[in-house]
C-alpha cells in the first residue's frame, strides 16, 4: 500500500476516534456524560464504549472494501470463500454456569479470607456470615430459603441465635459492607458482598451496583451501540 493512501486511512481514523470521543464530556473525578442523553459513564465504560465503536467501523470498513472489490474487480474475499466451503460445524461456547450443571459452586477469593480475618468479627458475625453465604442464590448473590426470602425469625432455627441477635449482627455485617439489606415487601433481602463470597463468575448487573463493584455495564454500551446504527 503506497504511503498515500495509508496516511488518508490514518486520517480518517483520527477523525472518526475524536468524532466519537467527542460525544462525551469529561467530568472531575474521572467520569464522563454522554452529552446526547447526559447519562454518566465510568471511564471503565466510556473507553468499553469507544472499543466498541471502533469494532462497529473496522467491519463496515471491511465490508465496503470487500463489496467494492467485488463489485469493481469481480474479486471476492477469500476467507469468505474458504469458510462457505469448509462447512465448519459452529460450536457455542458454554457459559460457566453451564459446564457445572447439575452441581452448585461458589467463590471465595483468597486475597479477601485475610481482609475478613482483619475485620476481627466477633463469634455471632462470624456465625451469621458463614452461615448464610451458604445460602446464597445465583446470580443475584442474595439469601434465598426454598425459593424464598427469609424472614429473620425463619433464620432463627438455622443460626440458632435470637431475633434480636441477627438483626443486630447484620447492622454490623452491613456497617462492614460484607452484605446488604434491601427492603422486598415487609421482608429485607440479604445480598452477600461478591467480593468476599460469590455464587458464580456472571452475577446480575444490580447486584454488582447495590455493593459499587460495577465498572462497566455492558447492557448500557450495547444499548447505545445500537442506537446509533
Amino acid at each position: 500500500m503506497q504511503k498515500q493512501q495509508k496516511e488518508q486511512i490514518q486520517n480518517h481514523l483520527r477523525e472518526f476516534l475524536t468524532e466519537v470521543d467527542n460525544e462525551f464530556m469529561e467530568l472531575q473525578g474521572g467520569t464522563f456524560a454522554y452529552l446526547e442523553t447526559g447519562e454518566f459513564f465510568t471511564k471503565t465504560e466510556h473507553d468499553k464504549y469507544i472499543q466498541k465503536k471502533l469494532e462497529v467501523y473496522k467491519i463496515e470498513v471491511f465490508a465496503t472494501i470487500n463489496h467494492t472489490s467485488e463489485k469493481e474487480a469481480y474479486i471476492k474475499n477469500d476467507q469468505l470463500l474458504i469458510n462457505k466451503k469448509s462447512g465448519k460445524p459452529k460450536y457455542k461456547k458454554l457459559k460457566l454456569r453451564d459446564r457445572y450443571e447439575g452441581g452448585n459452586f461458589n467463590i471465595v477469593y483468597t486475597n479477601r479470607l485475610e481482609e475478613i480475618q482483619n475485620m476481627k468479627l466477633n463469634n455471632n458475625e462470624k456465625l451469621v456470615f458463614y452461615v448464610l453465604r451458604d445460602y446464597i442464590q445465583y446470580p443475584t448473590n442474595c439469601v434465598v430459603i426454598k425459593d424464598e426470602i427469609p424472614s429473620i425469625k425463619e433464620l432463627e432455627p438455622l443460626i440458632g441465635l435470637t431475633e434480636r441477635s441477627i438483626i443486630n449482627v447484620l447492622k454490623a455485617l452491613e456497617e462492614k459492607i460484607l452484605i446488604k439489606r434491601v427492603q422486598h415487601g415487609h421482608k429485607k433481602a440479604i445480598y452477600i458482598n461478591p467480593e468476599y463470597y460469590a455464587s458464580g463468575k456472571d452475577l446480575e448487573i444490580e447486584t454488582l451496583k447495590l455493593f459499587g463493584l460495577l465498572e462497566c455495564d455492558n447492557n448500557k454500551i450495547n444499548s447505545y451501540i445500537e442506537d446509533n446504527n
